[in-house]
């Protein structure tokens, strides 16, 4: 899960530079490798607990989509539950989100336990979202979520760098997660899905036609449970606070199209390219507002 030189998502005039990954994701595999070593040594669990880094996430989950279909000593058919760790290195003073939570009830209540015995906050993010690795469990039927400490303006940049890590949100980001596992480890009965199962989302992503090459500079609130998508920052020079849009609005329609979730509002943005302008519509404190965007290169 890195971009090296910026293949496959290559922000524009980033071309051939380092992307260092320091939060997306190698905050994920330093936890991973942790949880790893220290549960080693609690002794065997009743469950088989499979830690897994997987490959290629950026390119259309492709390594966690080839071990879910192939993998024949831990075969996806027993599998009970994922916990995939993904951007969790800025945590500061946020909640912990678990995202994909909707696709067992039981996440939940795990999760709440997680939190009582270590005292680190979360909250659970509902909304079908094909963010990552889990997504490849979720369309197999598998009740799998996302471990994630939220969006920030170095996501798929040069300026991910491990100066910006929040060494002790590791340490809160660990202690949570070791105790969902430890939970499904010795959990005599598997978890109901309650999700929806679809196509595999790197499929829908081949099929779609385009790839998503403009933005409108905002960063989403991946914790609204509303319709529409509500903006967490919007930087100073960035499209979208050119057109008028701060922290708190709520998009709800961009050109024709209106923005019921975040798979609406990044399918939208594939209908255009750099330099191209749109109508787009939101809600502040409860008014619907209308702007002209000039959208921009991602």
């Amino acid at each position: 899960d890195h971009l090296g030189l910026g293949w496959p998502d290559v922000r524009k005039g980033n071309e051939g530079k380092i992307h260092p990954g320091a939060d997306d994701n190698a905050s994920g595999i330093a936890v991973m490798l942790e949880l790893a070593r220290i549960m080693a040594k609690a002794g065997n669990p009743q469950r088989t607990i499979v830690f897994v880094a997987f490959t290629a996430e950026e390119n259309g989950l492709i390594g966690s989509a080839y071990y879910v279909k192939h993998y024949k000593k831990y075969p996806a058919a027993k599998v009970i539950g994922d916990i995939n760790l993904d951007t969790v290195g800025r945590l500061g003073k946020n909640k912990l989100m678990v995202l994909n939570s909707s696709t067992a009830r039981d996440w939940k209540f795990i999760f709440m336990g997680a939190g009582y015995v270590t005292g680190v906050e979360s909250e659970m993010i509902t909304q079908q979202l094909d963010a990552s690795d889990q997504g490849s469990f979720i369309a197999a039927g598998i009740p799998a979520v996302q471990i994630f400490s939220g969006a920030h303006r170095d996501y798929h940049r040069p300026s991910d760098t491990i100066d910006k890590i929040d060494p002790s949100g590791l340490v809160k980001t660990a202690a949570f997660t070791r105790e969902a596992i430890a939970h499904l480890a010795e959990r005599e009965n598997p978890m109901p899905f309650t999700g929806k199962v679809s196509a595999h989302p790197a499929s829908r992503r081949k099929t779609s036609g385009s790839t998503r090459s403009v933005t409108t500079g905002s960063m989403p609130d991946f914790s609204y449970t509303g319709k529409g998508v509500r903006i967490a920052d919007a930087g100073t020079d960035s499209p979208a606070a050119k057109a008028g849009l701060q922290k708190g609005d709520i998009i709800i329609q961009l050109g024709e199209t209106k923005i019921a979730s975040l798979r609406d509002y990044a399918n939208a943005l594939k209908n255009y390219k750099s330099g191209d302008e749109a109508i787009i519509k939101y809600l502040r404190a409860g008014k619907e507002q209308t702007a002209k965007i000039k959208l921009s290169a991602r």
